[in-house]
C-alpha cells in the first residue's frame, strides 16, 4: 500500500475530540450507569455481568487518573490510539449492559448470548473492514484530493454556517424525544416483558455501536506507528489553576462527581416517592369532598 493513501486516511477528519478530560467525564457516566445495573441486578441476586460492569468502570477510572498524572501531551499516535480505544472501550461497555439484562430477565438460554455477541463482532468486523478497504483502495487519498480542489475554488462562502446544521439536529432530535414519549405511553403499557427485555438489549447494543463509530481510528494509529508520520501533539487535559494533579486526587476527584450525581438520584427519587404517597393517600378523600 501507497504511504500517501495511509497518510490521506490519517490527515481525513483528523479531530482532537477526545482527550483525558473526555475521558474522565466518561469514567462519571460508566460509573452512574454500573450502579443503575448493578442496582437491578441486586434485586434479582444476578450480578455477574454487573459486577464486571461495575469493575471495568472502576478501572478505567484510575487508568485515567494514572494518564493524567504521567501525561502531559498526547503524541500524534497517542491521540488516534486514545481516540480509537476509548470508543472501542465504549462498545464493550454497552455490549456488557446489553448482556447483563440478559442475565437479569434470565429469558434466554446461551444461544441468545452468542447471538448478541455474534451481531457485536460482525459490526465490528465490517466497520474495520470497510475502513482498511477504503484505505488499501485509495479512497480517501481521492476525496482529500477532491476536497483540496473544492477549497481552491470555493474560499468564502463558509460564513453563518456552524448554526444550522445544529440547530437541525437539536431540533429533529426534540421532535423525535416528544414524539417517542407519546409513543412509550401508548404502547408499552400494553407489551410483554419479553418485548420490553429485547428492546433493552439490542438499543444498548445499537447505541454502544453508534458511540463508539470511532473506534476505527485504532487503524489511524497504527500507520501513524508504521510509517512514522508527524503531526501535532495536543494537551492531554486541561489542568486546574493552583492545583497539582496526582492520581489519587484525580480518582477521589472523580468519584466525588459521581457521589453527588448519585446522591442527587437518590434524593429526588426519594422525594418524588413521598411525594406521590401522600398525593394517592389525600387524592380520595380530596375527591369525596367535591
Amino acid at each position: 500500500m501507497k504511504r500517501e493513501y495511509a497518510e490521506a486516511y490519517i490527515r481525513w477528519s483528523d479531530t482532537n475530540a477526545i482527550d483525558l478530560d473526555m475521558l474522565s467525564l466518561l469514567s462519571v457516566i460508566y460509573g452512574i450507569l454500573s450502579c443503575i445495573i448493578i442496582g437491578s441486578g441486586a434485586m434479582v441476586h444476578r450480578l455477574v455481568l454487573p459486577s464486571i460492569i461495575f469493575a471495568l468502570s472502576l478501572a478505567h477510572c484510575i487508568l485515567t487518573a494514572a494518564l493524567k498524572q504521567r501525561y502531559c501531551e498526547l503524541t500524534y499516535y497517542q491521540k488516534f490510539l486514545n481516540i480509537g480505544g476509548s470508543s472501542l472501550f465504549i462498545r464493550v461497555m454497552f455490549l456488557l449492559m446489553s448482556l447483563s439484562y440478559l442475565e437479569i430477565s434470565q429469558m434466554y438460554g446461551a444461544w441468545y448470548y452468542l447471538l448478541v455477541i455474534g451481531v457485536w463482532l460482525l459490526v465490528n468486523l465490517l466497520d474495520f473492514g470497510a475502513v482498511w478497504w477504503r484505505i488499501q483502495s485509495g479512497r480517501f487519498y481521492a476525496a482529500q484530493e477532491r476536497k483540496k480542489e473544492q477549497e481552491r475554488q470555493k474560499k468564502t462562502q463558509r460564513k453563518g454556517m456552524s448554526r444550522g446544521p445544529a440547530t437541525a439536529i437539536f431540533g429533529i432530535g426534540g421532535l423525535a424525544g416528544i414524539l417517542g414519549m407519546g409513543f412509550a405511553k401508548r404502547f408499552f403499557s400494553h407489551v410483554s416483558q419479553v418485548f420490553v427485555v429485547n428492546f433493552l438489549v439490542w438499543s444498548l447494543l445499537l447505541v454502544g455501536l453508534v458511540l463508539g463509530i470511532a473506534a476505527s481510528n485504532l487503524w489511524k494509529a497504527y500507520y501513524v506507528k508504521k510509517y512514522d508520520i508527524q503531526g501535532k501533539s495536543i494537551p492531554a487535559y486541561t489542568p486546574r489553576p493552583g492545583q497539582k494533579q496526582t492520581v489519587l486526587h484525580s480518582i477521589l476527584r472523580t468519584l466525588g462527581i459521581l457521589g453527588r450525581i448519585l446522591l442527587g438520584i437518590i434524593a429526588f427519587s426519594v422525594l418524588a416517592t413521598v411525594v406521590m404517597y401522600f398525593f394517592m393517600r389525600w387524592l380520595p378523600a380530596w375527591m369525596g369532598r367535591m
